[in-house]
């Protein structure tokens, strides 16, 4: 117990913070961000108790029933183009994961390679991360980040690689999604967008599924049917389809209930 005393008081003056040991599993240490800048539309964050919240808290919930006996756990978040809300959407469902009273262990991955937002959308920095874990340069202890949810883990997209497909693809990226599959209950991977490359559909079928997030008044029918069929041509299983930048008015007896 002494030896864990001294390694608390050390993590804490170096800003890091240990993963919790999970049986039969090798924990990561995360270091911790400080005086984050966070994208205000991480309602989830921001304002838990909200009717935008209470959504995520819905998609979760979904997400849990696709099968009762063994609900999907490495998940691939997608679009068929860019701009539709992807990375938001990875966010805000990744916290509230976290936020579950039964306290799983979430790990939330930005595995666009080429254009990955979703540190910056944290309001973090981070040089390296997913490309370099991938390339050997650098181990999962090195580049973790949290923002301070507890069994929220961040694992930024790291250094912009010239193959991102092959690493994607690679026997490299079957071994770890093996490996963070022992550690972690649930694991978001938010890639890029399905249509112009090819990295969410070699991805997609080493996940227990892919869901889709469109914009409402702006992602075409068309657009949306070929991005299905090239997930359905490798096999990927699409979870569902979840649509962004809906405006509605909420009736005041529900939103009293919220």
């Amino acid at each position: 117990m002494g030896k864990f005393t001294e390694a608390l008081k050390k993590a804490a003056e170096k800003h890091i913070e240990r993963v919790e040991k999970k049986e039969e599993a090798k924990p990561y240490i995360v270091r911790a961000a400080s005086d984050s800048k966070i994208d205000p539309h991480i309602v989830t964050y921001f304002d838990a108790s909200s009717p935008v919240a209470e959504q995520y808290r819905i998609l979760r919930t979904n997400l849990q029933a696709v099968d009762k006996n063994d609900p999907p756990k490495v998940i691939a978040i997608t679009s068929a183009i860019h701009g539709e809300g992807k990375t938001v959407t990875s966010i805000n469902l990744g916290i509230t994961f976290a936020r579950d009273l039964n306290k799983k262990s979430i790990l939330l991955i930005d595995a666009d390679l080429r254009k990955g937002t979703l540190t910056k959308s944290l309001g973090l920095k981070a040089d390296k991360g997913l490309t370099d874990v991938l390339t050997d340069t650098a181990k999962m202890d090195d580049v973790l980040l949290s923002i301070g949810i507890d069994n929220l883990h961040i694992l930024p997209c790291g250094s912009r690689p010239h193959n991102p497909a092959e690493l994607m693809g690679s026997h490299r990226m079957n071994q770890f999604v093996a490996e963070i599959s022992n550690n972690y209950d649930y694991i978001l991977f938010d890639c890029p967008p399905v249509i112009p490359v090819t990295d969410t559909g070699v991805l997609g079928p080493l996940c227990d599924g892919v869901l889709m997030i469109l914009q409402a008044g702006r992602t075409q029918r068309g657009v949306i049917l070929h991005a299905q069929d090239r997930l359905r041509a490798v096999k990927a299983k699409v979870l569902g389809y979840v649509m962004t930048n809906i405006e509605y008015h909420i009736p005041e007896y529900i939103y009293r209930y919220l």
